[in-house]
């Protein structure tokens, strides 16, 4: 068997072993003799497999330690993206098309559970982001941790791990797209969280499809030019 069959093998019987034994993040893997001989495969082909599933983010390596299952996240699937992707066209207006629909769907649950503590914790942020306008510093990390703050009392990782995903998609390709003429993007970030705190499930929507209405007006998506000038949103 060809080499690199044998180790997409070892690979992949590792896989199967993780979850035949109902391994779960931060579960550690056996020593390495003895997980090799478990699995059938040489410790040459294991250490191969544990190494590509350690950069695809399945295990983890901790220092004197050993392995161990790992989390999941999105995180190594942004890291390995091609720079390709940063390229101005159509695959800026993807991404906000993904992102919006899916942050403009998830509107009504989090309605739903108006989750004061962190309804209030993105109005910070969002009085954050016109503080830093006001100055003339960028608002990026602060505008991220709204969007990752606004839907985490849903309690999914899942969408956790996507809002992360299309946020960080969707910033590399169009970290240049202007901010609003009036206002800035602290004040339209305070209309959807003002809209929530009210109970407005409908204001929360509308709000939000205009905060994306806005961002392709910005970028330019609209009329067909996609070239990017400075802050996504």
């Amino acid at each position: 068997m060809a080499r690199n069959l044998i180790y997409r093998e070892a690979q992949a019987r590792l896989r199967d072993f993780i979850q035949e034994a109902g391994l779960g993040p931060g579960d550690r893997l056996p020593a390495e003799a003895a997980l090799a001989q478990r699995l059938g495969v040489s410790r040459l082909s294991l250490r191969e497999a544990t190494r590509s599933l350690q950069t695809l983010g399945v295990i983890e390596a901790r220092h004197g330690n050993g392995l161990f299952v790992s989390a999941f996240s999105f995180r190594p699937l942004i890291e390995q993206l091609p720079y390709g992707l940063a390229a101005p066209g159509t695959a800026l207006e993807e991404i906000l098309t993904a992102r919006e629909a899916m942050e403009v769907g998830l509107m009504p649950a989090v309605a739903r559970l108006n989750p004061v503590r962190e309804l209030g914790e993105c109005a910070r942020l969002a009085e954050e982001m016109s503080a830093l306008e006001a100055r003339g510093e960028s608002t990026t990390e602060v505008d991220k941790r709204f969007h990752l703050s606004l839907y985490r009392a849903l309690g999914n990782p899942l969408v956790d791990n996507l809002i992360e995903v299309f946020w960080e998609l969707f910033t590399r390709l169009g970290d240049a797209i202007p901010v609003p003429p009036e206002g800035g993007r602290g004040l339209v970030h305070l209309h959807i969280i003002r809209a929530l705190q009210e109970g407005d499930a409908e204001a929360s929507i509308s709000a939000m499809q205009k905060h994306f209405d806005d961002i392709r007006v910005r970028a330019a998506l609209v009329a067909g030019h996609a070239r990017p000038s400075e802050n996504a949103g």
